[in-house]
C-alpha cells in the first residue's frame, strides 16, 4: 500500500508555511506557480501554525487553511495536516502556566520556544485534543488531505510534581512493590533503602536503575501523548498518521513510536564535509534501513535540507551531485518521498538562513531551486519505485535502552570514549561497504530472517535475548558481538556468573570476558587476524575462551598472545565475539570475508571503490538498482548485466559513467 492511499507516486515537497506571508499579496500565488515547476506534489502544512488557527481560546480560523486546501485539492496535490502541539499559544501558557515544563532544579521555564510544554499538564492536554479534533473534524473528507503530522520532533523532559507523580506510578507499575523495587535497585548501597515511592529520586548519579527508569519514563510519556495526539484525530479521520523522527536522537525510544504510526517519517540533514562522504552516506543509509524495518515498508524522509543547514558548524553549500545522491541515497534504502525543510525562506527569527527551496529573492533562478526541479522532473521517470519492497539477509542491532543503561553506568570512561553511536555506524559501515541489503533493528525483534546479525556492543541483553540469538544460531545463523556484551540486565543490574551475560551468555558464546582494559590515546595495542595486525584503540577485553575457537590474539602488552576474537559453533550456526575496539581496516576486512562465508552476496558485484549501490524490487516485478558516487571524480561503473538507466532517460546499457559526487537509477526488468 502507497503511503498516500491511492496516490501512486514518490512524494515530493517540504514544509509549507502559508501563514507566514498572508499579509503579503500575491506570495501564496507564486508558491503554487513554483510548486509546479518544481514537480512538487506533497507538503505539510501548519506545523507551528497553532496561535494562526486559534488566535484566542475558542475562536478559530480556519480561512487561510481552508484556502490552501482547496488550492491543493484543484492542483492535485497532497497535505500531511500537522497537529499544532509543537508550538502552544502564548495565551495557553498565560492561562495555564503548568503547560510549561519545570527542570530538574525546580525552575519553571517560560513560555517561547517550541517542545517545551508539559505532557502531563491538564489544561494543555484539553487545548491540544480540542485543536486536534477542530482539525480532523473540518479536513477529514477534504480530497487533499493525505495523512497526518503529528506534532514536531517531540523532546524533552519535564520534573514538575505533575511529571514526578506519574514516575510514581510508572514505578508502581513496574515493580508493585516496594520490597521490589528496592531489591532490583540494589538500594542497600550508600544506604538508600526506600520506605515510600516518592523517596525515588531520579537524578541521584548514584543510582542506576532509577536514573534508567526516568529515561525510560521520559520516553513512554512522549508515546503516550503521541497516542492521545492520534486518539484525539480519530474521532473523525481514518487518514495515515505519523510523527516525524530525528535519527539516533538519543532520549526517544522510536521502537516505541513505531507501532502507533502508518508510515515511519524522520528529519535528515548531512554535512558532507571533506573527507567524511563515506562515513557520512553509511550514517544516513543506516538511518534510512531503520526506518524502513521498522515498519517494514516504505518511509518518508520529511525533512531534508536543499541548501544549508543554518545550524551546523561549517555551512557549506552542497557541491554539485551531491543534493541529487542525498535524495536518491532515501529511495535506495527505502523511502517513498524526500521532502524539505523548508519550502520558502522565512524573512526573520532563528531560522531565516535556514536553506529553503524558494530564497528570499523568492524566484526560480537560485541553484538550489533549479536542482529540486530537476531532480522532481527525474521522480515521474521512476513513479514504479513506490511501494517498492527491501530483502535485507543481514541486520544491526541498534537498542536505545541498552544505550541508555550503558550512558549511566559509571564505567569505561565518558561519552567521548563510550561512542555507542558511532560503534554501531563503524561496524553497519563496513558491511555497507560491501554493497549489501541490510536492516537495522532492536534487540526485541525477529532475527529468524537473517543470516547474518551483528550486535555491537548490546550492553543490556533484555529477558528472552539470549534464548533467541541460541534459536537464531542453531538454525544457521552467524551472529556477531562485541566488547561490553551483556554486561546488565534490563533494570541494568550485572549478571551474575560473568560475562557476556553470565552463565548462560557464556556457554553460548563460549568465551568469559574477565574484565575490560581501557586504552589511553598513548598505549599500544593491536590484534593479529589472519597474519596482520590492526590497532587497537579505547576497549581491549581480557578473554578466555571457553569452547570457543581463537581466530585473532593481542599483540601487545602483558595480554599479548591471549584470545581477541573467538569463533564457537553451535548447531547449524556460528557465534563470533569481537573482544576489542578496532578501526575501518579491520572491520571491513572482517565482515569482507564473513560475507562471503554467510552466503549474503552484494546488490551488485564488482563495483569501484568508490561507488555504492542498493536495491528495491519494484511491486510490478523487477528491480531498481540505485548507485552512488562517493568521490569527487566521475567514476565509470561496468554493470554485471545491461540494465536501463531510467535515472538520465537512457537505454539498456552494462556501462555508466556516474558525475562527481552523483548518483544514478537503472532498473532491470
Amino acid at each position: 500500500m502507497t503511503v498516500i492511499r491511492n496516490f501512486r507516486r514518490i512524494l515530493h515537497g517540504g514544509d509549507y508555511n502559508p501563514d507566514q506571508w498572508l499579509h503579503v499579496p500575491g506570495t501564496v500565488d507564486r508558491d503554487f506557480e513554483l510548486m509546479d515547476e518544481a514537480h512538487c506534489n506533497t507538503f505539510s502544512v501548519a506545523i507551528f501554525s497553532w496561535a494562526q488557527l486559534e488566535p484566542e481560546p475558542d475562536r478559530f480560523e480556519f480561512g487561510w487553511l481552508d484556502d490552501i486546501f482547496e488550492r491543493c485539492g484543484k492542483s492535485g496535490k497532497k497535505l500531511f495536516l500537522a497537529t499544532p502541539s509543537a508550538s502552544k499559544p502564548a495565551w495557553l501558557a498565560q492561562r495555564w502556566p503548568d503547560s510549561c515544563r519545570m527542570d530538574r532544579d525546580g525552575t519553571r521555564q517560560r513560555w517561547g520556544v517550541r517542545q517545551n510544554s508539559c505532557f502531563a499538564s491538564p489544561g494543555f492536554r484539553e487545548r491540544v485534543r480540542l485543536i486536534n479534533r477542530k482539525l480532523a473534524e473540518r479536513y477529514a473528507d477534504h480530497p487533499a488531505l493525505g495523512g497526518w503530522h503529528i506534532s514536531n520532533e517531540y523532546h524533552g523532559e519535564c520534573a514538575c510534581e505533575l511529571c514526578r507523580n506519574r514516575f510514581y506510578d510508572y514505578l508502581k507499575q513496574r515493580y508493585g512493590t516496594l520490597e521490589k523495587l528496592n531489591q532490583v535497585y540494589w538500594s542497600a548501597f550508600w544506604g538508600h533503602t526506600f520506605t515510600d515511592w516518592k523517596q525515588v529520586e531520579p537524578f541521584d548519579h548514584s543510582m542506576d536503575a532509577a536514573a534508567l527508569d526516568w529515561r525510560r519514563f521520559c520516553s513512554d510519556a512522549v508515546v503516550e501523548f503521541f497516542r492521545m495526539e492520534i486518539d484525539a484525530v480519530r474521532e473523525f479521520s481514518d487518514a495515515p498518521v505519523t510523527t516525524n523522527m530525528m535519527g539516533l536522537f538519543p532520549t526517544l525510544d522510536y521502537w516505541k513510536f513505531a507501532p502507533l504510526c502508518d508510515f515511519i517519517c524522520d528529519d535528515c540533514y548531512p554535512t558532507w564535509y571533506d573527507g567524511d562522504t563515506e562515513r557520512e552516506a553509511a550514517w544516513l543509509s543506516l538511518l534510512h534501513d531503520m526506518h524502513y524495518t521498522m515498519l517494514d515498508k516504505p518511509f518518508v524522509m520529511m525533512e531534508s535540507c536543499p541548501g544549508i543547514p543554518n545550524y551546523k558548524p561549517y555551512p557549506k553549500l552542497r557541491r554539485p551531485g551531491e543534493f541529487e545522491r542525498e535524495m536518491l541515497l532515501a529511495l535506495g534504502h527505502g523511502a517513498d518521498g524526500t521532502l524539505y525543510f523548508q519550502w520558502r525562506k522565512g524573512r526573520n527569527n532563528c531560522e531565516k538562513f535556514h536553506g529553503a527551496v524558494v530564497g528570499h529573492d523568492g524566484t526560480d533562478r537560485t541553484m538550489v531551486f533549479r536542482q529540486v526541479a530537476a531532480y522532481g522532473e527525474k521522480l515521474e521517470r521512476i513513479a514504479g519505485l513506490a511501494d517498492a519492497a527491501k530483502k535485507p539477509e543481514a541486520a544491526v542491532v541498534y537498542d536505545w535502552e541498552s544505550n541508555w543503561a550503558f550512558e549511566q553506568c559509571n564505567c569505561a570512561g565518558g561519552k567521548e570514549v563510550k561512542q555507542w553511536d558511532a560503534t554501531a555506524i563503524s561496524h553497519y559501515r563496513a558491511l555497507w561497504n560491501c554493497n549489501i541489503d541490510l536492516a537495522v533493528i532492536d534487540s526485541e525483534q525477529d532475527f529468524s530472517r537473517y543470516k547474518l546479525l551483528v550486535a555491537p556492543m548490546l550492553f543490556m541483553f533484555k529477558p528472552g535475548v539470549l534464548e533467541r540469538f541460541r534459536s537464531f544460531v542453531e538454525q544457521g545463523g552467524t551472529l556477531v558481538a562485541t566488547y561490553f556484551s551483556g554486561y546488565v540486565d534490563e533494570n541494568n543490574g550485572c549478571f551474575l556468573g560473568g560475562n557476556p551475560g553470565g552463565a548462560a551468555g557464556r556457554e553460548l558464546f563460549g568465551v568469559w570476558s574477565e574484565d575490560f582494559d581501557g586504552l589511553q590515546p598513548t598505549t599500544r595495542q593491536s590484534i593479529v587476524w589472519k597474519g596482520k595486525s590492526y590497532p587497537v584503540t579505547d576497549y581491549a577485553e581480557l578473554l578466555h575462551a571457553e569452547g570457543a575457537e581463537v581466530e585473532a590474539v593481542y599483540g601487545d602488552d602483558f595480554y599479548a598472545g591471549t584470545p581477541a576474537v573467538t569463533r564457537k559453533r553451535a548447531g547449524k550456526g556460528n557465534v563470533i565475539y569481537l573482544g576489542a575496539r578496532t578501526g575501518m581496516e579491520f572491520l571491513n576486512d572482517f565482515y569482507g570475508a564473513l560475507l562471503k562465508e554467510s552466503g549474503v552476496e552484494p546488490v551488485l558485484a564488482g563495483l569501484p571503490e568508490t561507488v555504492r549501490a542498493a536495491r528495491r524490487s519494484a511491486v510490478s516485478g523487477g528491480d531498481y538498482f540505485f548507485l552512488y558516487n562517493l568521490s569527487g571524480k566521475e567514476q565509470p561503473v561496468k554493470l554485471p548485466e545491461a540494465m536501463e538507466d531510467v535515472w538520465n532517460g537512457g537505454g539498456a546499457a552494462d556501462t555508466v559513467t556516474l558525475p562527481p559526487n552523483g548518483a544514478t537509477v537503472l532498473y532491470r526488468a
